[in-house]
């Protein structure tokens, strides 16, 4: 395994640690409560096929927002350390 495969994996542990940390909390909580609201309004607002479509669009969404979230996170974690590197923080 390369220096940066193992820099990645690493991040990618960090990720899933913060992630996981998210899914404990009150913010967390309150949005499953929202989505599950946002789904009945859609159950009971839209036809069958309207709500197919706006589910596909929200799905769609939401896996490009996952992915942003991911590349900022490792790049701010890549930012701290190249910070910390220049203040003689890191060796």
């Amino acid at each position: 395994m390369t220096n940066m495969e193992e820099w990645d994996k690493f991040l990618e542990n960090l990720h899933s640690n913060a992630l996981s940390a998210h899914r404990n909390s009150k913010e967390y909580d309150y949005q499953t409560q929202r989505r599950t609201q946002i789904d009945e309004l859609l159950a009971t607002s839209l036809s069958g096929e309207q709500k197919h479509f706006v589910e596909e669009i929200l799905f769609e969404m939401g896996l490009e927002q996952e992915r942003e979230s991911g590349i900022v996170y490792r790049q701010g974690l890549r930012d701290s350390v190249w910070l910390l590197k220049h203040l003689g923080v890191l060796a």
